[in-house]
């Protein structure tokens, strides 16, 4: 954690905000979305298991994100399942239901993740890769994109170097000892993306993940993680100075050539790639990530230098501040965590 800005660290970090964030409004020509979250992931649960792969606020955090993103103009699709296990398609429901899971070897070797009878406009690893392909047809160098997912997320550390996973439909998997697990076949890889993406012909791309493990779709040398000092203390406002702060530290990583993530996109992680993230009931009824950034981008009250304009950092440091402000001092032992940003000193207009 990086302590109070001395004078001449504050003006480099204006110089740096001014230079980043100034307004790229009048160059973007068309706004893209794609939202997707998954609450149900089976509709009957083993009896015998300890544990349940179902969550509660995906299908909240997607119907709201896209609302939030549509209204600031954005051109958007989504696709999730809510918690009856019914499928939502561009905000209406398909009156479809996902399946069950059926229970397969304890060693994964049976997987029903994408095999009928799914529904063929579920979040599923096919449809999601498939909808960010057929952008490459319709996004220009002066148009933007944000790719959101809320769900599952996991890590596989038997790899070098460790693979990262998002889990849409048909990722989790019922085995033969009663309990559920991550199943990479049909889950979004770290790597999945990086081709899709890097297909996209606009460097405004932006990935944001409300998952575990997120951090790691960032790249272990990209990632900043960062709190402002502001909030150490426990600040009540988010200004200028902090985001000042925080810019300064961001422009201090070590980052790559382009300064963007392995995908050539600015990545919204809600965790670290070791860490778990969060979903809360009242008064959040979100994921924990989510709630914050939904906060700072209705209202504009994430636009911290006040120039009209939120940018990607500004939404990132709204919501990290709120997450440190407000969630990690009151969590149980064990339940904080760190949101994360791709690293260098880049930044656009999100709204």
């Amino acid at each position: 954690m990086r302590g109070v800005l001395k004078l001449a660290a504050y003006l480099v970090a204006l110089a740096v905000l001014a230079s980043c964030s100034f307004d790229y409004s009048g160059m973007v020509v068309n706004k893209y979305a794609l939202v997707y979250g998954v609450t149900t992931y089976t509709r009957v649960v083993d009896p015998q298991s300890t544990t349940s792969p179902n969550l509660q606020y995906p299908d909240a955090d997607a119907s709201a994100m896209a609302t939030v993103l549509a209204g600031a103009g954005y051109n958007v699709k989504s696709r999730w399942v809510d918690g009856a296990g019914l499928v939502w398609n561009n905000g209406t429901s398909t009156s479809q239901y996902i399946g069950s899971l059926s229970t397969t070897s304890i060693d994964g070797s049976t997987s029903t993740g994408e095999n009928p009878p799914v529904v063929p406009l579920v979040p599923s690893k096919t449809n999601i890769l498939a909808d960010i392909q057929a952008m490459k047809g319709s996004l220009g160098p002066n148009d933007v994109l944000v790719v959101y997912f809320s769900g599952h997320g996991t890590q596989d550390t038997s790899t070098t170097p460790p693979h990262e996973y998002f889990d849409p439909y048909g990722a989790v998997m019922a085995y033969s000892d009663h309990q559920y697990y991550d199943f990479p076949v049909p889950s979004v890889r770290d790597d999945d993306l990086r081709a899709v993406f890097n297909s996209i012909g606009t460097p405004r791309k932006v990935l944001i993940l409300d998952t575990c493990n997120s951090g790691g779709f960032i790249g272990n040398q990209l990632e900043s993680d960062w709190t402002p000092a502001a909030y150490l203390g426990g600040a009540s406002l988010v200004g200028p100075g902090t985001l000042a702060q925080a810019i300064a530290n961001y422009a201090s990583m070590q980052s790559s050539p382009t300064g963007l993530s392995p995908y050539g996109a600015q990545v919204l992680s809600a965790a670290g790639r070791d860490e778990s993230c969060y979903e809360s009931g009242s008064p959040l009824f979100h994921g924990v990530m989510t709630y914050y950034l939904l906060q700072g981008l209705q209202g504009s009250q994430a636009d911290l230098n006040h120039d009209g304009h939120v940018t990607v950092l500004e939404a990132f440091a709204y919501a990290k501040a709120g997450i440190d402000k407000n969630w990690n001092p009151n969590a149980p032992s064990g339940y904080t965590f760190e949101p994360h940003v791709s690293g260098g000193p880049v930044d656009f207009v999100l709204f």
